[in-house]
């Protein structure tokens, strides 16, 4: 599952897209099937609730996240933080935290995060990664080592027009590494999935 939390519409080209396509391509030549949400498109409400309003499109994304095995959060920077979308995600994610799989554990347990952040340089690509991790983390998700892929090359961040970041090598180096640390996390916990002993929820 491959989450954009880019302001720009679904229409507007952006380098969040970009890094998440690279990783699109990887996931799908290792025969993984892959879903991408543009989450601007979508009425979301806000607040830490599993509660719903009547337009809210919520559900349908939260169905495609508790499928998911691995979930990449997209984000841009914009004043040196991850978007507010990103933020809004997450908030909603926390309302399920007390949500259970069926060996009592975290309804999260066993599902792999990863992170792309398109930035201009020193522009808060990695504090915007290390936040969303650590919320990831705090309701389930498993964090594998180098799960990030930060593309810094634009200069300006006040630039508007998308870069082409196919030509850029250090990003997608930083995408397939990051992209492939997912994958054998993901296969790992089907096979060794995160024990019980000391991870229940509490009744």
């Amino acid at each position: 599952m491959l989450l954009n939390t880019t302001l720009k519409r679904g229409t507007d080209a952006s380098e969040t897209e970009q890094l998440l396509h690279e990783a699109t391509k990887i996931l799908r030549k290792e025969q993984i099937d892959t879903n991408r949400i543009h989450l601007r498109d979508f009425h979301i409400s806000f607040g830490i609730t599993d509660r719903l309003d009547g337009d809210d499109d919520w559900p349908f994304i939260f169905d495609k996240i508790k499928e998911a095995d691995i979930v990449i959060i997209g984000t841009p920077i914009s004043m040196g933080e991850k978007s507010s979308i990103a933020s809004l995600i997450l908030e909603r994610l926390q309302g399920y935290q007390e949500l259970k799989n069926k060996k009592g554990q975290s309804l999260f347990y066993n599902k792999v995060g990863g992170v792309v952040v398109a930035g201009a340089k020193e522009d808060g690509g990695r504090t915007a990664a290390q936040s969303i991790f650590y919320q990831l983390s705090m309701i389930g998700f498993t964090i594998p080592p180098h799960a990030h892929a930060t593309y810094e090359g634009r200069i300006d961040a006040r630039q508007e027009e998308a870069v082409d970041i196919s030509r850029d090598g250090k990003a997608l180096n930083n995408i397939e590494r990051m992209t492939y640390n997912l994958i054998h996390f993901a296969e790992l916990f089907k096979f060794h999935p995160i024990p019980t002993l000391g991870n229940v929820l509490d009744s």
